[in-house]
């Protein structure tokens, strides 16, 4: 269960990379890469969450 968790949040990262490095450009040079890391950590943190995971899925507005 965790292995699978940790493989999800992985993807999750890789699939935001290329939108957070466009967006540091906006930011100093010498700030990009701290920037960067806190934005990943921040995504799985809230991925962590039990509001993130009791989010209700496309077919539970159907019941």
């Amino acid at each position: 269960m965790e292995n699978n968790y940790n493989e999800e949040t992985l993807m999750i990262i890789e699939n935001f990379t290329p939108k957070i490095k466009q967006c540091l450009h906006q930011t100093s040079y010498q700030e990009r890469e701290d920037l960067e890391q806190e934005i990943k950590l921040k995504i799985i943190e809230k991925l962590a969450t039990q509001e993130f995971n009791d989010t209700l899925s496309f077919w539970d507005f159907f019941i």
